[in-house]
């Protein structure tokens, strides 16, 4: 039971925080508790691909390959084939739900998945190295997962609400390319710097990655927010579309 709460403890806490965010038009608590078990699920999913994708190369290699080893993990083992999972869980379930019905609401699920996805990898993490590293966990992995998560989301809800904000044809196809790209590099960029060691420097370069991807999700938090159509009308009307030259 420790190992549980342990495990969870770092997913809900953010989830609340980024639940709090929506502050005009609250998800439901079943849609929230769905998108966080469809997480779950995407965890054993993606762990199931990696397992066949890893059986075609050595394992041998994996360990002795350099740098080659070390990028075909961090962006096919890692960043594409768990965030392929947590976006087929997105575009296919949560996508079509009559309550994501405002561009923030992509994030907020997109977040949900995600640390659904974060429980349950932390729990089995947690129990084969020990809860010795636990905090390591919820500073740096299971805060990354939600970023993760809400990058693909945000990029989801303008999808979904391109036609109303009468968007053009290639800023949408550009959102549905980013939908994924974004996460995927964001997550191999993370691992990548993880498979070099934990010296110093890689804790650096964690950390400004940590606070890069910090500041990159809030202020889509905060777009979305302006964006809100349950907004008071009182406030200035804002534009989904980005600047020029903005992602």
């Amino acid at each position: 039971m420790l190992l549980v709460l342990v495990a969870a403890a770092p997913s809900l806490a953010l989830l609340v925080y980024f639940y709090l965010r929506d502050r005009y038009d609250r998800e439901p608590i079943g849609c929230l508790l769905v998108a966080y078990l469809l997480g779950m699920y995407a965890m054993l999913a993606a762990q199931s691909m990696g397992a066949v994708l890893a059986d075609a190369v050595s394992e041998e290699w994996l360990h002795t390959g350099g740098e080659p080893a070390r990028l075909f993990e961090a962006f096919v083992l890692s960043g594409l084939v768990e965030e392929v999972a947590k976006w087929v869980m997105l575009l296919a379930a949560v996508y079509y739900w009559r309550a994501f019905d405002e561009p923030l609401d992509g994030l907020i699920y997109g977040v949900a998945i995600a640390l659904g996805f974060a429980t349950l990898e932390n729990f089995f993490y947690l129990s084969s190295h020990g809860v010795g590293i636990a905090w390591q966990r919820a500073v740096f992995a299971v805060p990354a997962h939600a970023l993760f998560g809400g990058a693909m989301g945000y990029y989801a809800g303008r999808i979904k609400f391109s036609a109303k904000a009468g968007r053009r044809v290639a800023s949408v196809w550009r959102d549905q390319i980013l939908c994924l790209a974004l996460p995927v590099l964001f997550h191999a960029a993370y691992n990548f710097a993880l498979l070099h060691g934990l010296n110093w420097f890689i804790w650096v370069a964690i950390t400004v990655l940590s606070l890069g991807f910090w500041v990159f999700v809030l202020r889509r938090v905060r777009r979305a927010q302006k964006a809100s159509p349950f907004r008071p009308k009182t406030m200035l009307p804002f534009r989904m579309q980005p600047p020029a030259g903005g992602v």
